[in-house]
């Protein structure tokens, strides 16, 4: 029943934007359908119909919401009053339609407190005040949190250092005075300040949106914090023109160069710091999207560095769209773009806040955090580098464990492998927080701040019984590791690249991690509970449900080629594997593959994903049938298909797969290599969703015959190595739990 709850809030939440998105498009007087709770944006006789259109009604921010009502037709326009908590404020809804019963404005004075204050919204008939409809609306701070559970503490707030330039904070939350700044375009193509707003520069440059608006190249840049993050939101705008009045809200030029779309950045790598981050002005000043036409919007709350937390993510993501909408109106759609960790966000925002994202770009694809090749590959470097055994293994052979290129591991054990660690030992990313003594240590500081992405996850994965409370109050997160029964190189063993003894050795050797993150002899043992939490939570992510399947998703990457980089290619099989697990579909997503040396010959990857994404957006918005798979792939432009640009800019348009023989895995022809990684070398199905493995005992079949297969002895040293048995890749992975709806509220209580 929760999970058909949620399912149920999921699609009322994307028909909500839908709805609005036709009513902005088509003007007020147009009839565009309506939500689940009632309301419509047509009322039939005798009917009021009031929506909230920038946020779910449970879930505003700020103390106001942009408000609709639509009155009945048998109610005069003169009688329609709407009030808010029993105080009348119909003037605030300013915009009216033609025949003066569709009122729609930003209403303001909600009761604010921490936790939600409930609110109740009234559209009345004052001939009649019996023929009235009310809507509850539950208003949070602008600081929040609304969903994610309580605020990250310690948490060093950065508003005046030099990247974000926002003054000193304006309270414990680390709140900035919005700021507006404006920059305009040189015919030199640089971004500079504009400081004088009522002429142009001799040197600014115009531009020519997607939507064939001529422009002055000026972008208007806001800055400011909402969820605690530093946020940045840039459009076209000409200040000479567009006047606002005193003490009135800024808006878009009806006339302007804004396209009516958005597009959400979303910034890279892993980490779990104790501080607000920093969002260079540089950030938002694409060149990209803002010459197109496109409002573009970053946070520090959106960078996965910060603190790997997709559920704080998606409800930072909430409330700056419920933020620009009651600034610019409704888009026409929103779409995501980012790469690395910004594609991790971009995968699990879209699977547990449906309908804040109509389409993503996502670059450098992972198909979210809990890789366990990542610390793998930590284990796999020690064994390499640091046994007899490991480091006189050749380089074929240890390749072919690896799975990887040729050095991927080294680099991951180098970066971010330390993401499991919770203390700030040497190698690790730490906490970057301004007190150093207050950081964790097992011997002199076992009560301080664990430095772990799992203890920034701590209200979806819940805490250890017996675990230490910090400073703060807070306990030990609950660690979902784990790598018992799983037989590194049992690939390059079947294939004979290594030896059986060769093959005993690594698995007897390779170890795993302890509750803290550092290197053990034994192997890595999840803590009770964590593995289904973090199914639960969406950590693990399934790719299931409406939020993936219903929108297009345009892979891409500029490095399929390269030879010391972390972000394999691979990885794009990977996510289509789990979409078609998860879905049943792969259809709406699209693979485009390039390298430096074709981006050299003119291939400009993340234009042409752009162009690509607007097409089918626009051709989605322009549909009037529901939200559904079928309208994704319907509305598919006929260039979004799979493609590779070989090393010498050539196209290729083939389906993306594994096979070495095809073009664009043919290195010979200009194409790029797939390679694998350690846990796929390992035996584990291509989707790699079991974060443990079921076991089955040790099979002879396994391995191979003859020559290389194990002796009496040898098997006598598998069994001891793996005396519970090992994996049974053909079996879903041990606690699989569905997801636990979309909107979570945490902590969990499940």
């Amino acid at each position: 029943m929760r999970t058909l709850i949620f399912r149920f809030r999921a699609q009322r939440w994307a028909r909500l934007y839908v709805g609005a998105a036709c009513l902005a498009a088509a003007g007020l007087i147009a009839s565009c359908g309506g939500d689940d709770n009632g309301s419509s944006n047509s009322a039939p006789p005798g009917a009021f119909a009031v929506t909230t259109l920038s946020s779910q009604p449970d879930m505003v921010s700020g103390g106001d919401t942009l408000l609709q009502v639509n009155a009945p037709s048998d109610v005069a326009p003169a009688n329609v009053q709407v009030l808010l908590n029993g105080a009348d404020v119909t003037a605030q809804l300013t915009e009216r339609s033609a025949d003066g019963r569709t009122l729609r404005g930003v209403v303001s004075g909600l009761k604010e407190a921490a936790g939600g204050a409930s609110n109740t919204i009234a559209a009345v008939n004052t001939a009649q005040p019996g023929q009235r409809a009310e809507l509850a609306l539950v208003n949070y701070p602008i600081t929040g949190p609304i969903l994610s559970g309580p605020h990250l503490q310690p948490y060093d707030c950065l508003t005046d250092n030099a990247t974000n330039n926002l003054g000193k904070p304006l309270d414990a939350d680390c709140s900035a005075a919005t700021q507006v700044l404006w920059y305009y375009r040189t015919t030199a193509n640089a971004f500079a300040a504009l400081t004088d707003t009522a002429q142009y520069p001799a040197d600014m440059a115009r531009t020519t949106t997607n939507d064939g608006k001529d422009a002055p190249y000026i972008v208007r840049v806001e800055s400011g914090t909402i969820n605690r993050g530093v946020y940045r939101l840039a459009v076209l705008d000409d200040p000479t023109t567009n006047k606002t009045a005193a003490g009135a809200r800024w808006k878009p030029a009806a006339d302007g160069g804004w396209n009516k779309k958005l597009i959400v950045f979303f910034g890279c790598c892993g980490g779990s710091n104790y501080n607000q981050g920093s969002q260079s002005m540089a950030s938002v000043l694409s060149n990209n999207e803002l010459s197109r036409g496109f409002a573009y919007m970053v946070s520090t709350e959106l960078w996965n560095q910060q603190h790997s937390n997709a559920h704080i993510q998606g409800e930072t993501l909430m409330m700056l769209k419920e933020h620009f909408i009651k600034e610019f109106g409704v888009p026409k759609w929103t779409a995501g773009t980012g790469g690395s960790g910004g594609s991790i966000q971009q995968h699990l925002v879209a699977q547990l806040f449906p309908g804040l994202l109509d389409g993503i770009q996502p670059s450098l694809s992972f198909p979210d955090s809990m890789m366990p090749e990542v610390p793998e590959c930590r284990l796999i470097y020690y064994y390499e580098t640091k046994t007899a055994t490991g480091q006189a293994l050749t380089a074929d052979k240890k390749n072919a464990i690896e799975g990887f290129p040729p050095g991927y591991c080294a680099l991951w054990h180098a970066t971010f492998a330390s993401t499991i660690r919770a203390d700030n030992a040497a190698g690790s990313y730490g906490c970057n927080v301004s007190d150093p003594t207050l950081v964790f240590n097992r011997q002199t500081n076992p009560t301080g701040l664990r430095c772990d992405t799992f203890q920034t996850n701590i209200y979806a994965l819940g805490t250890r019984p017996n675990g230490v409370r910090n400073p703060f109050g807070i306990g030990e997160a609950r660690r979902p590791s784990d790598n018992v029964g799983v037989q590194y190189g049992l690939l390059a063993y079947q294939k004979g690249i290594i030896t059986a003894q060769e093959f005993i050795d690594l698995n007897e050797q390779i170890g795993g991690f302890d509750g803290d993150g550092a290197e053990q002899p034994g192997r890595t043992v999840a803590d009770d509970g964590a593995i289904a939490a973090a199914y639960k939570a969406g950590l693990k992510n399934s790719f299931s449900g409406p939020g993936l399947t219903n929108i297009p998703i345009i892979t891409s990457r500029t490095n399929s080629n390269a030879a010391t980089d972390i972000h394999d290619p691979m990885q794009d099989q990977v996510v289509r594997a789990r979409l078609k697990t998860g879905t049943g579909f792969s259809d709406n997503q699209v693979i485009l593959a390039g390298s430096a040396q074709s981006t050299a010959a003119g291939i400009n990857i993340p234009v042409i994903s752009l162009d690509m994404i607007n097409t089918w957006l626009d051709n989605m918005a322009a549909d009037p049938s529901p939200l559904s798979h079928d309208k994704v792939i319907k509305n598919k432009p006929a260039d979004a298909v799979d493609t590779c640009w070989l090393t010498d800019g050539t196209r290729v348009q083939e389906p993306a797969s594994t096979n070495p023989d095809d073009t664009c895995n043919d290195a010979s022809k200009g194409g790029y290599t797939k390679y694998s990684s350690p846990i796929l070398a390992a035996g584990a199905p291509l989707d790699n969703n079991r974060i443990k493995c079921q076991l089955k005992p040790i099979d002879l079949t396994d391995y191979p015959a003859g020559a290389n297969a194990p002796t009496s002895d040898q098997l006598d040293r598998l069994k001891l190595i793996f005396p519970d048995g090992v994996c049974d890749w053909s079996k879903p992975g041990v606690d699989w739990a569905p997801l636990r709806g979309t909107y979570q509220r945490l902590p969990a209580t499940d």
